[in-house]
């Protein structure tokens, strides 16, 4: 499995894909008949299938230094202040407290359960077949956001290609802090708080101003230009 993984990535992570989004569905199949909420039963799947994940292919993680370099991770979190001026000046309802703990747990698991599949083992396996970190962190974050195409079941292409378009800049940034220091634990909590900040609000405006969409715009593009640096930096250095 391990050969095969290191030898043909892509197509080992696709099957991996697959496989962990059955066996969390498993979960929100026995949460259905247990009467549980299907979001809450689907998280606590992802949050199950990241750990044995984590711990089958545990040789792929290094040891993990999350205070390492800390700054690099700081311009990843305008997401979350984007999501928290989103919310706000689109008159989203405050969820409450009472709130707190089931958004900590939905949140909690797509961080987990995509950046160790993304991030953790993707690139692992893109770097061990001799890709270049450059076309290791592209390749990495094109699956990231062609997975978020399956949204196109109950939602508006616009809207579709807004995900993707968001996803993929995400998957750029969180792949070059990924390579440059080796935390998966700043990676998860950094992707925690956006989904978090996000999560905390309900009934959200359905559609973005003009100047939203400007900004937002001008977020995507200069976090993706940190990237770059980002990635440029350290093949320089290499």
């Amino acid at each position: 499995m391990f050969r095969f993984a290191e030898k043909h990535p892509v197509w080992f992570e696709l099957l991996l894909i697959i496989l962990a989004f059955l066996a969390a569905a498993v979960f929100s199949f026995v949460g259905g008949i247990l009467n549980v909420h299907p979001e809450l039963s689907s998280s606590v799947g992802r949050v199950v299938v990241a750990a044995v994940l984590l711990l089958v292919f545990r040789r792929a993680f290094g040891p993990d230094k999350p205070l390492k370099n800390l700054v690099i991770v700081l311009p990843a979190l305008l997401f979350a202040v984007w999501n928290l001026y989103y919310n706000l000046s689109s008159g989203a309802s405050f969820g409450g407290v009472p709130f707190f703990v089931e958004a900590l747990i939905t949140a909690i698991a797509p961080a987990l359960f995509e950046e160790v599949l993304f991030r953790g083992i993707f690139l692992y396996n893109l770097r061990r077949s001799g890709c270049g970190e450059v076309k290791a962190l592209l390749l990495s974050a094109l699956v990231f956001a062609a997975v978020h195409l399956t949204n196109l079941v109950g939602q508006s292409l616009a809207v579709v290609a807004l995900q993707v378009g968001y996803s993929l800049v995400v998957g750029l940034v969180f792949g070059a802090i990924y390579l440059k220091n080796g935390s998966l634990t700043q990676i998860v909590a950094a992707h925690f708080l956006i989904d978090y900040t996000n999560r905390l609000y309900l009934e959200p405006a359905q559609s973005a101003s003009p100047l939203q969409l400007c900004l937002f715009a001008a977020l995507l593009i200069a976090e993706a230009v940190y990237a770059y640096v980002l990635t440029a930096r350290e093949k320089h250095r290499a």
